[in-house]
């Protein structure tokens, strides 16, 4: 209700209207959603999101709905850990996510959980898939504290440009827009035009190839997408997850394993990227799985 500056002999400052955001109050007439999203007027007033009705914000509330900042997902996640028991001394952290620079910023979900985790052991390839497979998983699991914990955060990424185009980006030193991810949006277009990806082993883009048989069933449906390449974003999500479980497994010992899956949104600087959540799990040997995605997404 306040916002002052003063100084012995010069006049009172009032800055509370530099306190106050207009462009983050939503006429719910407008965008009658906007009344199960409280919580993102408080984002976009901390500067975490884009301002409401901007062209990013519009594509990824369209496109990606329940997108939470990093650092929210970051503190969500660790809120519902707590509660298993996940330390930092006894939880070891994975993460298959594309090595793309622009997903190894200060705030970006894996960088703030390795962070707060401690040492990490990077399963992803281009894509996000996890390349390191089976053998890469049992050499990662072998790490963890005896009685301990593992924690996986995956999936693929995607960008949105400031014009609100998903799948580009504008990258830094750059005057022009480049693709993200451009493994998996190169995988599309190749298979598009009739190359599927080569299954001879030792061929020399091996990562690549893979993917490509992965998107390949599917260009139809996404090419007809109303966003093909937001429909490709999910579509490679769907791809990583299938990997993630085939690849994982609790016979390291007694303790958790936490999956946390999502799709990574790369925005424009200075916006901070956000997580989609699509997946949070919790699986130990000889219990049924827990789904507690509920607990992650965005309050209702």
């Amino acid at each position: 209700m306040m916002f002052e500056v003063r100084q012995e002999g010069q006049p009172t400052l009032d800055l509370m209207q530099f306190f106050f955001d207009s462009s983050t109050q939503q006429d719910l007439k407008v965008s009658p959603w906007a009344s199960t999203s409280a919580q993102r007027e408080v984002f976009t007033w901390l500067s975490w999101s884009p301002p409401a009705f901007s062209p990013v914000f519009l594509s990824m509330q369209r496109y990606f709905p329940g997108a939470l900042p990093g650092r929210a997902a970051h503190e969500r996640s660790l809120k519902i850990a707590e509660r298993f028991g996940f330390t930092a001394d006894n939880t070891i952290l994975g993460t298959s996510v594309c090595p793309d620079e622009i997903n190894n910023e200060s705030l970006d979900l894996p960088v703030l959980m390795q962070d707060h985790w401690g040492e990490v052991f990077p399963m992803g390839g281009i894509s996000g898939a996890p390349f390191a497979g089976k053998t890469g998983f049992k050499a990662f699991s072998s790490h963890v504290a005896e009685n301990g914990n593992i924690m996986i955060v995956f999936g693929p990424h995607v960008a949105i440009s400031e014009s609100g185009e998903v799948g580009m980006c504008l990258r830094k030193g750059q005057t022009d827009e480049s693709t993200a991810c451009g493994a998996v949006i190169g995988a599309y277009k190749a298979a598009m035009a009739g190359d599927t990806g080569s299954a001879v082993a030792g061929a020399y883009d091996m990562q690549m190839d893979w993917i490509k048989r992965q998107i390949a069933p599917h260009v139809k449906g996404i090419a007809r997408a109303e966003n093909p390449m937001a429909a490709l974003a999910h579509q490679s999500y769907s791809m990583v997850r299938d990997k993630i479980y085939d690849v994982v497994n609790n016979d390291f010992g007694s303790g958790y394993l936490c999956l946390i899956g999502g799709i990574h949104i790369n925005l424009p600087p200075p916006m901070e990227d956000h997580f989609l959540p699509c997946t949070f799990e919790m699986r130990r040997a000889g219990d049924e799985t827990l789904d507690l995605l509920l607990d992650m997404k965005e309050f209702s």
